[in-house]
């Protein structure tokens, strides 16, 4: 008996030795341990979750799909000081927005410089601004600047998936200048500037893979039949082309024309305006542009010297798309009697003959292509409109710029949708008795609300 109550007795002494050992031994370490596992954990494996209604901080599936498009590698850098103030908003924002494609996308790396401390480089990479990205995949770039949206990055990767742009080629051969001379040299200067690859002399007797986009700038003879027959050709195999006429037939164009279903003007455009500002009538100078294509949210003036006006004969289920970019001459016409060496003095319009304003002076065509691009045509019907001589007038740069580079970015493009926030719209009633009742009880009556639950709590509490 005395054995069996020794034996009971142990028991509980040895839990409460095995409870102190626990408590002043191994509970630390354990916890330290626990603490090194979770954090190793953390540092291995990365989970997350977009908890917002809307999944607003969620790649769209768009975006997604262009991403798993462009398997390997894919280097950002970030041009972005060190300073707290201005470098920093870059920075987070910039980070904030490549963590949703890393989050997809494994191959995504990103590194920051900053350019005070490495200014060769940056000058190496022609860094304009702070904040400036350089995307770069399998041996192609793209530069992309604020804002930084989901929409421009998507369609940066898009850009990379596709290949790089073809560059412009400018015929040279009975052209009014020569793309690097002195007539065109400031237009050449200015593409190089913005990273648009140029190019000069006839197109190849073979078809490239990828076609460039052939510039007419301004011929005043006519184009030997052989070019004509390879300018033609070019168009039929889906090329791009940017046309400068004032008449097809003096560039010996009849038949390119009759490809387009474009129709120029015999007659120039002239506007009875100019008389008050002793300004010739075939000195045009416009604001009216359209909505769509290169001049869209275009708004600086420009000035067309001898233009004519250019139009496109629709027909049932034509493929191209017509864009009319550029008109003037509100109150002028297209004159067929009017001539610039020996201007009248005097000028009305003839019902008959003249065509009344205002004219289209710069159209686009466009057509999609089985590839997934697009082919698009740009006439500008004023052959001298990138010479020097015009192109610093106005917005004529700006114009031109803008026109070259809409034509040769004709791959196609990402558009998505603004995801609305929840919640951003407070609806108030309209009556102002309710108005009167809501805006006092916010401001009295709820403040006496709390005031009095708490005088309720502490009398209750001295009461208990």
């Amino acid at each position: 008996m005395a054995n069996s109550s020794k034996d009971t007795s142990t028991v509980p002494r040895l839990r409460q030795r095995l409870a102190h050992w626990w408590q002043h031994q191994l509970a630390v370490p354990a916890l330290l341990m626990l603490a090194l596992g979770l954090g190793w954990l953390a540092w291995q494996f990365h989970a997350t979750a977009d908890t917002t209604h809307n999944h607003r901080n969620t790649l769209s599936a768009a975006s997604q799909q262009v991403l798993h498009a462009l398997p390997g590698r894919i280097e950002i850098i970030a041009f972005c000081s060190n300073s707290p103030f201005k470098g920093r908003y870059f920075r987070k924002s910039i980070v904030a927005l490549v963590q949703r494609y890393q989050q997809q996308h494994r191959g995504i790396h990103l590194q920051f410089i900053d350019p005070g401390s490495a200014p060769t480089l940056a000058r190496e990479w022609q860094i304009k601004k702070e904040g400036e990205m350089l995307i770069r995949y399998a041996g192609q770039q793209q530069r992309l600047y604020l804002p930084y949206t989901e929409e421009a990055f998507t369609n940066a990767l898009l850009s990379l998936q596709h290949g790089e742009r073809a560059p412009l080629q400018f015929l040279t051969a009975h052209a009014l200048h020569d793309t690097h001379g002195t007539g065109l040299s400031q237009l050449a200067q200015a593409l190089q500037n913005a990273g648009v690859p140029v190019l000069t002399g006839d197109l190849p007797a073979t078809a490239a893979k990828t076609l460039p986009s052939l510039v007419l700038a301004g011929s005043d003879q006519p184009y030997a039949p052989a070019q004509v027959a390879a300018i033609r050709q070019h168009v039929q195999q889906g090329g791009n082309l940017v046309w400068l006429t004032a008449d097809p037939e003096t560039q010996g164009l009849q038949a390119l024309a009759q490809d387009l279903r474009l129709t120029i003007s015999p007659g120039i455009v002239i506007d009875p305006v100019n008389r008050q500002f002793d300004i010739p009538l075939h000195d045009l100078s416009t604001q009216r542009y359209g909505a769509r294509g290169p001049t869209q949210e275009f708004a600086l003036r420009t000035f067309f010297n001898q233009a004519h006006a250019v139009a496109h004969q629709r027909i049932p289920n034509d493929p191209w798309q017509s864009l009319p970019l550029v008109a003037a001459a509100e109150q002028g016409w297209v004159s067929e009697s009017y001539q610039p060496a020996h201007p009248a003095s005097t000028m009305t319009f003839n019902p008959t003959k003249d065509t009344p304003g205002p004219a289209t002076l710069m159209l686009a065509l466009e057509k999609p292509l089985a590839s997934g691009n697009k082919q698009r045509i740009l006439v500008i019907a004023s052959p001298d409109f990138f010479s020097n001589q015009q192109i610093q007038r106005g917005g004529n740069l700006a114009l031109s710029l803008q026109s070259l580079q809409w034509v040769v970015n004709n791959q196609p493009t990402v558009s998505l949708p603004v995801t609305p926030l929840r919640d951003t719209v407070i609806a108030l009633p309209t009556q102002r008795t309710w108005l009167m009742l809501l805006f006092n009880g916010f401001q009295f009556g709820l403040p006496l609300a709390l005031l009095l639950a708490g005088g309720w709590a502490w009398r209750r509490k001295q009461r208990a």
